[in-house]
């Protein structure tokens, strides 16, 4: 059995890290460094927490972008580059998840996502960069 003295003298300990805390009354942090780490994994919890409800569909859409902002740096010479279709779907891309979809004045289909355009052909995907406003 603790006295009262005991359990007036027992020090609070920090929320991140668990060190016995000292100074002012009601302090939750031992420094900055533990609270921004603390309130940054509540962030990501709660991020966590916020993706799993999301449609299979937008994780699919942010590969498919994160894919095709690799190649950013091979649009500095054109805005229309072909890329071997068998090397871009092993890195996980899928053609079937776009933003929207567009049949130009040629007769080719363009699927959009966010900034990029891409059309397939037999053996290859030509990929647009750029913003294209399409009816």
């Amino acid at each position: 059995m603790t006295s009262t003295s005991e359990q007036q003298q027992e020090k609070p300990t920090c929320n991140y890290c668990g060190k016995k805390l000292y100074g002012r009354e009601g302090k939750k942090y031992c420094n900055v460094d533990c609270k921004n780490n603390y309130n940054s994994r509540i962030r990501s919890e709660l991020r966590s927490k916020e993706n799993e409800f999301l449609p299979d569909a937008f994780s699919k859409i942010r590969v498919n972008y994160r894919i095709l902002n690799n190649y950013k740096d091979q649009f500095e010479k054109s805005n229309l580059i072909y890329v071997e279709k068998e090397d871009i779907l092993k890195l996980g891309f899928n053609t079937q998840y776009c933003i929207k979809a567009y049949i130009d004045d040629k007769k080719i289909l363009w699927k959009n996502c966010h900034d990029y355009s891409w059309s397939e052909y037999e053996g290859s995907i030509a990929i647009r960069y750029g913003m294209y406003y399409w009816m």
